[in-house]
């Protein structure tokens, strides 16, 4: 199998987590791909053209994280395990989920579109998003963690990796003290992670950018 994804991307890291999390390294090859470049062969793989995306076989993939993660964690037996209570799982990676969304946004409105067409409204909005869901962990940690290893930590994690990686400079670590010592502590405690975390990576030169 072949995971195509870009090392900074949230929701390729959640998925390579749940790799790790389920000892697959072996079976699930990754290959780098950003989502902007040209995709003559990978539109037939998603039509969507999103990462991550999960290619089983030669006739078959799989397309959205959440899709993939349930795929990952059944083939492996790992369900009991890293989701004790699924309907909690389900609800904290939907909630992460949202807010890599507006994260992704709010690097894409910044860095990819051109500062004339930027749409200062919907920036607003999405970091809204993002800061009343890191308030949310922020104040509900023992609800949405668990002290064993389980899936929603994984979630919160790799997503919290990707704010360190894009929002160096905002103030989320010292208004968040608690979700984000939450995360310090489990990078400590679980090393065999870290190739899951977000990394940053120049972007490909042939990849599509607006320019209007």
């Amino acid at each position: 199998m072949i995971l195509y994804t870009f090392p900074s991307s949230p929701f390729g890291c959640k998925v390579k987590s749940v790799i790790l999390a389920c000892a697959e390294e072996k079976n699930i090859t990754i290959e780098e791909f950003h989502p902007w470049q040209p995709d003559s062969f990978f539109r037939e793989l998603n039509p969507l053209g999103k990462i991550p995306t999960l290619k089983i076989d030669n006739n078959e993939s799989i397309f959205d994280s959440a899709v993939i993660c349930e795929y990952i964690i059944e083939k492996a037996k790992k369900s009991s395990k890293l989701m004790p209570n699924r309907i909690k799982s389900l609800k904290i990676q939907a909630l992460i989920d949202g807010m890599a969304d507006a994260a992704v946004s709010i690097r894409y409105e910044r860095f990819f579109r051109p500062q004339h067409l930027q749409c200062e409204d919907w920036y607003n909005r999405q970091y809204l998003a993002l800061e009343s869901g890191l308030k949310y962990l922020n104040s509900n940690l023992k609800k949405c963690t668990e002290e064993s290893l389980c899936f929603e930590n994984l979630c919160i994690a790799t997503f919290l990796s990707y704010i360190d990686l894009r929002f160096s400079d905002s103030t989320f670590r010292e208004n968040y003290k608690n979700i984000f010592s939450w995360y310090d502590q489990f990078r400590k405690d679980q090393p065999k992670f870290e190739p899951a975390m977000a990394k940053d990576k120049p972007v490909p030169d042939n990849i599509l950018r607006l320019n209007k």
